[in-house]
């Protein structure tokens, strides 16, 4: 039984007024129900804190308060620190009084891991889902390099999470990054597909760091220290997104390489264009990252053609997509849509950093030019663009859907004087 009735002098509107002024202020982004909810268990939290009460009857409002804010999204931080916040205005007022506060602590403690546990049920859950759809994405995968060896880090974390959930040692998943079924393949033949030895050290690296907190994870099983699970099993997943991109990126640098190329200037074949884009989709939804999709029309191509020829048109075509290599990784895709239009694919990576490429790629072709029987031929292009995050499987209608969008805003950039982005 706990009392602290004599600290707080049964004042619960004061200690009401003061824990919402000073902890909550999470609550200006709630509607008015949600904020009435909240602070519906607040006060009731903080009336069965001014009577004498048992552990279950400050648990049970806790625990209907937390798993209220996990279905409208609040972080767990957020949480833990209205409950620290609660705990240090008791405690002032307790200093005030020269009351042992150690009865407190340890109630908040329990408080505190109470509510994480119920917290890390949740996350792992939600992990399970989102990494079978993973799972799922990868499978679908026309063709299949490297990162298919993703999947059975994929089937680990799965693994590794319900573990956790489980509070289970016996029969734990794989910590020595050397023996995994990816630690194995990594060691021996990823040297041989992998080139790039930087590229090689920064997925090792991920790979390690992946499993030094596995270890973390397997000493903290037992000890009812969820909210340090949340953190190691948070850092699982976030490293664990990294080494997919890692090995995405590779992935698409290898598909560069074996994908038929226009003959003219070098961009991939335009009947490529449905199976990268697939397997782009595909893999971004696997690694929860972003890529960007860029139509691109060069400007006033046929007066081109129509004042220097063909040739000139076809050299200035050449220069263009020499200037889109100079500015993307070779693991960006450039494709020969048709004619003077290109398609531009920039993987794991969002709107801002996109649009810094593509207008780096538009300013230096504005400056650039071909010298064509003694005269400098130059033009422009203007660029429709968006950012795709994938949020369910992939249909085949898709790559028609997104091109279709960019394609608008390309007009939309042509109509606004030409020689300019639009961003969707």
């Amino acid at each position: 039984m706990y009392d602290f009735s004599l600290i707080l002098n049964n004042d619960n509107n004061m200690l009401f007024d003061e824990f919402t002024d000073r902890y909550t202020a999470c609550i200006d982004s709630y509607d008015d129900e949600k904020f009435n909810t909240v602070m519906a268990y607040y006060k009731r939290i903080i009336n069965t804190l001014s009577h004498p009460f048992e552990i279950e009857d400050i648990l049970t409002p806790f625990e209907a308060l937390a798993k209220y804010k996990i279905s409208i999204s609040i972080p767990y931080v957020i949480m833990t620190n209205e409950i620290y916040g609660l705990k240090n205005i008791l405690i002032s007022k307790m200093a005030d009084k020269n009351t042992d506060i150690i009865e407190l602590f340890r109630l908040f403690g329990t408080i505190n891991n109470r509510i994480a546990k119920i917290y890390l049920n949740d996350y792992v859950a939600k992990l399970v889902s989102i990494n079978n759809i993973r799972i799922s994405s990868l499978s679908d995968l026309v063709e299949k390099n490297i990162i298919s060896h993703y999947e059975s880090h994929l089937i680990w974390l799965t693994s590794l999470a319900e573990k956790i959930k489980d509070e289970e040692k016996s029969k734990f998943v794989e910590l020595d990054h050397q023996l995994c079924a990816f630690g194995k393949w990594l060691q021996n033949d990823a040297k041989q597909v992998i080139l790039n030895n930087s590229k090689y050290k920064a997925i090792d690296n991920l790979h390690q760091s992946l499993h030094l907190f596995a270890k973390k994870i397997f000493m903290q099983i037992g000890t009812n220290e969820h909210h340090i699970l949340i953190t190691y099993l948070e850092k699982c997943e976030l490293i664990s997104l990294s080494l997919g991109t890692e090995l995405a990126l590779v992935d698409n640098i290898l598909m560069n390489k074996r994908i038929t190329k226009d003959t003219l200037t070098g961009a991939l074949n335009r009947h490529a264009l449905k199976s990268v884009f697939e397997s782009q989709y595909e893999l971004s939804l696997a690694t929860n990252s972003s890529f960007v999709l860029a139509m691109c029309d060069l400007d006033l191509f046929k007066e081109v053609n129509d004042t220097h020829g063909h040739v000139a048109g076809d050299k200035l075509l050449k220069l263009f997509v020499t200037t889109v290599k100079q500015n993307i990784r070779s693991s960006d895709v450039i494709v020969r849509y048709g004619g003077e239009e290109f398609v531009i694919m920039l993987p794991a990576i969002n709107k801002e950093k996109g649009l810094e490429v593509l207008e780096k790629i538009r300013g230096d072709f504005q400056k650039s030019s071909i010298l064509f029987n003694s005269s400098k031929v130059s033009t422009t292009v203007s660029i429709g663009m968006m950012e795709i995050k994938p949020t369910r499987e992939y249909k085949k209608c898709f790559v028609d859907e997104h091109i279709i969008i960019a394609d608008q805003k390309l007009y939309m950039a042509k109509e606004s004087g030409r020689n300019r982005i639009e961003v969707c």
